[in-house]
């Protein structure tokens, strides 16, 4: 099997963190915390990086075995693969969710008239070929898409930065904590994604390359700045209560940038970097989703049947039950946040409780 460094897995993640967050949240954010939505992102972040940690230091303990491999020895077979399970589930709704962002959104803002599920076939064939190619390949093709996208969201937000009214941000302080638990729980279904971490180590040739931390974890937390800041900076351009009524915030950002006849309609450009940078990830996230699902049912073989199936499952699902934007704004802020917790927390320190449990058993049978 091929490896990847620890420089391609942490590009992995920070592409996963950097693609959704400013796509529907913002509006979110704003309505239930106004102004103070810097921090739901601030004690996101501290969950996330705490999150990231805790996972990170255990699959290390376990360097030569797949994610479910660590589950089912730590909990039992069977319970193991049960959990292994939910976890194939958590990362293929992940796949769905962000295949249908970019369909919905390319329809709506580019292309009305053309059929969705044209664009979904599209997108779906290329999540296939990513899953074709492997996350070997994946890893170092994301690096340079990236870097492409860090250029477009700093370049969006120091362009923008003149635009801001400092106003818009008093008081700075909130006088009341309605509102924060729900905020604070919509970012951390975004920036919880680190736990993408536990599943993509075990490709890391750890062998041969020392442990790199503090790289990893700068790496990350640059992800969560830099989306934090070009949310908190629509605060400042339209005023919390116009950001509540914007479907696409990140976009009408966007088109504030004005360079006369060099560069028409910036969106343009900047949306299709993003979109393939989301595409990059939805092929990610399906490629861990059938990864999971093969080492949970201990099917190491490289047969591709399993991949085309789940392609059609992930097309029957968003066609029934995510057809258009609304469906898929309702699922993710009405339902999906919440299992998040599951996936995200509850999951995590079950894992790492009992991680501890059975090292101490095991230090104290040594002894």
């Amino acid at each position: 099997m091929l490896r990847i460094t620890h420089g391609q897995m942490t590009s992995l993640i920070m592409l996963t963190l950097i693609v959704q967050i400013y796509v529907y949240a913002p509006a979110v954010l704003s309505e239930h915390v106004g102004q103070h939505l810097w921090l739901p992102l601030l004690l996101a972040t501290i969950a996330a990086v705490a999150l990231m940690k805790m996972m990170l230091y255990i699959a290390e303990q376990f360097p030569d075995k797949s994610f479910p491999a660590v589950l089912q020895y730590l909990f039992g077979k069977f319970l193991g693969a049960f959990v292994g399970g939910c976890y194939f589930l958590y990362f293929f709704v992940l796949f769905i969710i962000h295949v249908q962002m970019i369909v919905t959104t390319f329809k709506v803002l580019f292309l009305p008239t053309t059929p969705m599920i044209s664009i979904l076939l599209l997108v779906l064939m290329l999540c296939l070929y990513c899953s074709l190619l492997g996350i070997e390949v994946l890893a170092r093709a994301s690096n340079m898409v990236l870097i492409l996208l860090i250029f477009t969201l700093t370049f969006l937000a120091l362009s923008v930065f003149p635009e801001i009214n400092l106003p818009y941000y008093q008081p700075v302080l909130p006088s009341q904590a309605k509102g924060f638990a729900y905020s604070t729980i919509v970012a951390f279904a975004s920036y919880g994604q680190v736990f993408l971490v536990a599943t993509l180590f075990p490709f890391v040739n750890y062998k041969n390359e020392k442990r790199k931390h503090r790289k990893i974890f700068a790496g990350v937390f640059f992800a969560f700045l830099l989306t934090s800041l070009v949310i908190v900076e629509e605060v400042g351009v339209f005023s919390p209560f116009e950001l509540q009524r914007l479907q696409y915030p990140t976009v009408e950002l966007i088109t504030m940038i004005q360079m006369g006849e060099f560069m028409e309609r910036m969106e343009i450009f900047l949306v299709t970097i993003w979109a393939g940078a989301i595409l990059l990830v939805s092929g990610i996230f399906f490629s861990v989703s059938v990864k999971t699902l093969k080492h949970t049912l201990n099917r190491n073989k490289n047969g591709k049947i399993l991949d085309f199936f789940l392609i059609i499952v992930g097309f029957i699902c968003i066609v029934t039950l995510l057809p258009d934007t609304s469906s898929l704004f309702l699922f993710i802020f009405d339902q999906w946040v919440y299992w998040c917790l599951l996936f995200q927390a509850i999951f995590p320190i079950l894992i790492f409780l009992t991680f501890f449990i059975r090292v101490k058993v095991r230090n104290h049978a040594a002894n």
